[in-house]
């Protein structure tokens, strides 16, 4: 053995005793470590930290959801509010409202009673004027001419009896009265007048215009006006809703007018429109729109040519109430109007169609089983209708042929005159 291998071999053997007595020092020394624990460890770890992402994700909704409940809360108290206000707004004009008609009302009351001692006063003065130009008056002379032809004193309807305050006929002294004292009357007695007649009067715009002071007005007659516009009637439709009587006949009225009665004329009873040959089939038709003049129980359409069965027949399926309804010299109306008026008019209890050619004996006869009172004839129109058989307009060289073919079937009717008017 050579000395280099012998102290390799040493060297060798003093290194694994050292690792053997190393390794037996560290058993004893460090305690052995468990495999489960780092796994158990790691689990618990990620155990954390899904808790966490949950917990997170959870109260991410439960964050959106508080903050649209808190946006709807915000809401609904905005909304509250509003209401809120709303409501005392309500209970704010209902207050200023009743204050305020409270006081238009007293302020007519004294005005009205202001009137009637004016009115007391100014009789007394006019008796005593009366009795003084008694002798120089003609016994045959109205007392209302002679101050109208000598000195019209202000406010002349002052003259009138008590009941005459409410019902102002202008028809019959048209041709000596003005304007002037036609606008002072009704400015002064608006608040009274009822009932107006203007049938025949040549009046001005600013005349007719005056009629709309009348608010409580319940009756007009202007018939045969030739100044009468649809631009006057507009002005009387807005301000005298509560007309129940309206007479348009023989005036220049076209759908313009025949589109404002239903507008403002709620309440309208008795409607005339005879010899109006300006409105059309609709212009008729235009009396069913909206709340409409359902309530119609006397109509008059004598006289209008251009009325057709169309139109008849949208105004019966709505007038249900018509009573009385007078249809002569309609000529070019035929049966089916009167189909349409049996199925829509069931309380009709008076039919004039007098001349109304292209109406045969049997419908009318027919027709003669549901009225109490008819009247007919399929003649031609007299001449004082204006026209002839076709609608054209008469001339004075025309010769007027007797009637001939004519018949007229007229029941007895079971109203008194007053009723039937």
């Amino acid at each position: 053995v050579t000395p280099e291998l012998m102290i390799k071999a040493c060297t060798f053997y003093a290194g694994r005793l050292l690792k053997t007595h190393f390794y037996t020092w560290r058993e004893r020394t460090i305690p052995p470590i468990n495999e489960d624990d780092p796994l158990a460890e790691k689990m618990e770890k990620a155990a954390e930290y899904y808790n966490f992402r949950l917990q997170r994700y959870v109260f991410r909704h439960w964050h959106s959801y508080v903050k649209a409940q808190k946006e709807q809360l915000k809401n609904k108290l905005l909304r509250i509010q509003q209401m809120f206000q709303c409501c005392k707004l309500i209970i704010i004009l209902n207050k200023w409202r009743d204050k305020a008609r409270y006081k238009n009302k007293k302020r007519e009351n004294e005005l009205m009673l202001k009137h009637e001692l004016q009115l007391r006063k100014w009789r007394s003065k006019l008796k005593l004027k009366v009795n003084a130009k008694e002798e120089s008056v003609c016994p045959k002379q109205d007392i209302s001419e002679v101050f109208l032809v000598d000195e019209i004193p202000a406010f002349d309807i002052s003259q009138l009896p008590k009941r005459a305050i409410l019902q102002i006929d202008f028809s019959t002294v048209k041709n000596i009265i003005t304007d002037k004292y036609v606008v002072s009357t009704l400015q002064r007695w608006r608040l009274n007048v009822l009932r107006l007649n203007f049938c025949g009067c040549v009046l001005r715009m600013k005349t007719l215009r005056s009629v709309s002071l009348c608010r409580n007005l319940q009756e007009l007659n202007v018939s045969d006006c030739p100044t009468l516009t649809d631009e006057s009637m507009r002005f009387i439709s807005e301000s005298c809703p509560g007309v129940l009587y309206l007479n348009l006949s023989n005036t220049a009225i076209t759908n313009r007018t025949m589109r404002l009665l239903p507008r403002y004329f709620h309440n309208l009873q008795n409607l005339s429109l005879a010899y109006c040959r300006k409105f059309t089939d609709k212009g008729l038709q235009y009396l069913n729109l909206g709340n409409g003049c359902h309530k119609l129980i006397y109509l008059d359409l004598s006289g209008c040519t251009q009325i057709s069965d169309s139109a008849m027949e949208i105004l019966s399926a709505k007038c249900h109430y018509l009573h009385i309804l007078d249809i002569s010299g309609c000529i070019l109306l035929t049966d089916k109007m009167l189909e349409d008026i049996q199925m829509g008019c069931k309380q009709l209890r008076i039919l004039k169609m007098q001349y109304c050619r292209l109406i045969s004996k049997e419908a009318a006869k027919k027709m003669l089983s549901m009225v109490q009172q008819q009247e007919y004839s399929a003649a031609d129109p007299p001449h004082w209708f204006g026209y002839d058989f076709e609608g054209k307009p008469l001339t004075e060289e025309q010769d007027i042929k007797p009637l001939k073919d004519s018949e007229l079937t007229l029941n007895e009717s079971t109203y008194s005159s007053e009723e039937e008017v």
